[in-house]
């Protein structure tokens, strides 16, 4: 799936808003261990993971933390950077050989201005990320770590044997030793 098959799935696009985002759209082949975004950049572009595995992490009293992942056919990007023009606390970098389609903010909003369907696309894309954010934030309060990792399988599908477990246990909010129990159902 691109970009654009991702965009037009979440909200209809007219083929000239299509062909717009196709002229501005760049796909590359990046190595593993690719930043997208290093931790003190400003965000100036938003990613789709055609193929391949990203993280968003920062640090925490010295502690790597993982804040989410994009796995094949799933949106990266800094959202509070993008929209602040701030340096982003967070980075971005991809755990796997990952085939990434990237758009600069500045097309987006060009595009969008130009083609009213993009527009509108991109703005139910900002309340789907809200709704995600959200849902992940009480899952982290009212859920389990086991029902948290029950989720992970669900919203990133064979992502266990494609990403450290150490990256998991940090997104899971749990220590190593706790997922090794939780994956061999020893809670």
């Amino acid at each position: 799936m691109t970009m654009i098959e991702a965009i037009t799935a979440i909200s209809p696009l007219r083929p000239e808003s299509r062909q717009a985002l196709a002229a501005v759209l760049r796909t590359t082949t990046c190595r593993r261990h690719t930043e997208l975004l290093a931790m003190g950049q400003v965000a100036h572009s938003m990613y789709f993971i055609r193929k391949g595995l990203a993280r968003v992490y920062y640090y925490h009293k010295e502690m790597d933390v993982t804040d989410y992942f994009a796995i094949d056919g799933q949106f990266v990007g800094a959202v509070p950077s993008a929209f602040t023009q701030q340096p982003s606390r967070k980075a971005i970098r991809l755990i796997e050989d990952s085939e990434v389609d990237s758009i600069s903010l500045a097309d987006i909003e060009a595009c969008c201005a130009a083609h009213h369907d993009l527009e509108r696309a991109i703005r139910k894309m900002a309340f789907f990320a809200l709704i995600q954010e959200q849902e992940r934030i009480e899952s982290l309060r009212f859920h389990s770590a086991g029902e948290r990792y029950a989720e992970l399988q669900k919203r990133y599908p064979g992502i266990s044997n494609r990403c450290p477990l150490k990256y998991i246990a940090s997104y899971l909010g749990t220590s190593q030793v706790s997922l090794s129990r939780i994956r061999a159902g020893i809670q």
